[in-house]
């Protein structure tokens, strides 16, 4: 009974250290300009390349959103 419990402890250890080690998936947080095609930033207000609006204030909420949502 012992042995089959530290059979599981130990799978459950190699499977969180796998975890630990497996390569991450990062979100992206650039994407490109609508007009000029370049990198930028998500949170960029306008495109430094070409100085292109990027996002403005949704009119009801007062939340930043890219100007091409249209909500």
């Amino acid at each position: 009974m012992i042995i089959l419990l530290l059979i599981i402890l130990a799978f459950l250890l190699l499977k969180i250290q796998d975890e630990l080690h497996s390569p991450e998936i990062i979100e992206s947080v650039t994407a490109a300009c609508p007009s000029c095609a370049k990198e930028v930033e998500l949170d960029w207000m306008v495109c430094p390349h070409c100085l292109q609006r990027l996002r403005e204030n949704c009119p009801s909420c007062h939340q930043r959103k890219f100007i091409s949502h249209s909500f």
